[in-house]
Parts: C-alpha cells; structure tokens; sequence
C-alpha cells in the first residue's frame, strides 16, 4: 500500500514539475490565428502635448443571434475632455466572486461616436478557443486591450452573448482622469509590440486596470482579495469611496429594447 502511495504521489510530483516547465518556456506572440473579436489590436500615437490619436476603435453591432456589422474608426482624443468614468460588471457565476470588468470614459457631446469609448482588458483567443480559469493561470491566452464604443462592448455582452451588466459611476478627481487614460493607452501601445501572457490571478480585466490606477495615483487602491475575486470589486470600490452606488444600473436584453443606453 505504501510503495502504491509513493508510487502514485512521485508520478504526480513529475508531472506537475513536467507541466510547470513546459508552462515557463512558452512565449507570448502577436502571431497566431486569432479569433474576429480580438483579432484587430487598436493603434495609439500620443503627441509632445498630450493628445491622443487612437486608432482601429472597434464598433461593432450585434442582434441576439449574430453579428451584424464589423466596422472600426479612427478618433482624435484630448484627455482634459474626460467628463466622467464608469464601470460595467459582468458577473461570471452565481455566487458573484468572478466578474469581467471594464472601463467606459465620457468625453463631451463634440466626440460624436467617440464620446463613451471604452477600454475592455480580455485575453486574446485564437480561433475555436473559448476562455477558462485554468487556461488563464497557465499561459493559455494572451492579454489585448480592446478598444470600442460603449454601445459595442455592452450589446455585445447584453445582447449577443445574454449577460446582464450593472454599470457604476466612478468618483475620480477630475485631475487624475487624463493621467489614468494616458497610462492606459501607453500600455495599449506597448501591447502592440511587447506580447504578455493573461494571468486569472495576477494580471486579469480587473487588476490590470487597477494597476494604471496605482500607477498614475499612487496608492489609490490598496492590494485587496478582489484583485482575483474580480466580482467584488464593486463592493471594495464603494468602501474606498471611487463608486457611487445609486449610480447602478442593471442591463439586461429587456432594458435595452424599451430603453437607449444612455
């Protein structure tokens, strides 16, 4: 019984140790055949004065059962015109620990499409593949920063994909809004020619941002247990004082055919 034991722990043992090395060769690429949605990566040019040129914005529109127009635009933007930050949530399971999060910036009524542009931090699939905690702790998938209108991100989710959404006002400084989005697309750029592997717990939808949070302000947002439990973040938000909760608004299929998104 105890050489069975030993037999079957020591076969365990080599393949774990077998598995982490092959998980530490493997190398983040640009190269691969990726899936539509993450397919096409947003350009970025910011100039001496801090304006931003972003490019490839995804604008897609959806029906219930497919996709109805796969369409990009180019967008001059000054982050002094940032009126308001927001955050969706979409909860990934009935208990509400993992949550896919993103960020929506309201520029002024001059932007036109442009106005809510939103930022979405997902792994980048490649064709056929479909996302998974495990895949995301192993190097499975590389991390893109996606790019679109407000109105693609959430009729992708609401209306294509049938997962509700709340949406949240953030409480940030006026003067920190221009430095949070400039550090935001300073890493889209670098995203562009520096590939880097998604991580579930260290560098997911949620923590990413976080991290350019920290960045241009340090210390705002303290380590904390939702970092990887991502679908308490809201509540963690809401506790520093960066959440309005009588800002929520739940998004479902219905909310959207009787009412606009904003």
């Amino acid at each position: 019984m105890r050489m069975w034991l030993a037999l079957v722990v020591g076969t365990v043992a080599v393949l774990a140790v077998g598995l982490a090395v092959l998980v530490s060769t493997r190398r983040p690429s640009l190269e691969r055949e990726w899936d539509e949605d993450v397919r096409v990566l947003a350009g970025v040019r910011i100039s001496a004065d801090g304006l931003v040129d972003l490019t490839r914005i995804r604008d897609w529109s959806y029906s219930r059962d497919s996709v109805l127009s796969k369409t990009y635009f180019d967008a001059s933007l000054d982050p002094r015109d940032i009126v308001d930050v927001w955050m969706y949530e979409q909860k990934l399971d009935r208990v509400g620990l993992i949550a896919h999060t993103f960020i929506v910036f309201e520029f002024d009524e001059s932007y036109g499409p442009a106005r809510y542009l939103g930022l979405s931090v997902e792994t980048r699939r490649q064709l056929g593949e479909e996302y998974s905690l495990i895949g995301g702790m192993m190097r499975a998938f590389e991390v893109t920063h996606i790019w679109a209108t407000e109105r693609d991100l959430v009729r992708r989710r609401v209306e294509y994909l049938d997962y509700p959404l709340t949406r949240y006002r953030l409480i940030i400084p006026e003067e920190f809004r221009p430095q949070i989005f400039l550090k935001f697309v300073e890493e889209t750029a670098d995203l562009a020619v520096t590939p880097r592997w998604y991580n579930t717990a260290l560098n997911n939808c949620t923590s990413s941002l976080i991290r350019y949070v920290n960045e241009s302000q340090p210390g705002a947002i303290p380590v904390h247990y939702s970092y990887v439990f991502t679908g308490k973040t809201d509540d963690y938000l809401q506790r520093l004082g960066y959440l309005e909760p009588a800002s929520a608004v739940s998004i479902t299929q219905g909310f959207l055919e009787s009412n606009d998104l904003r």
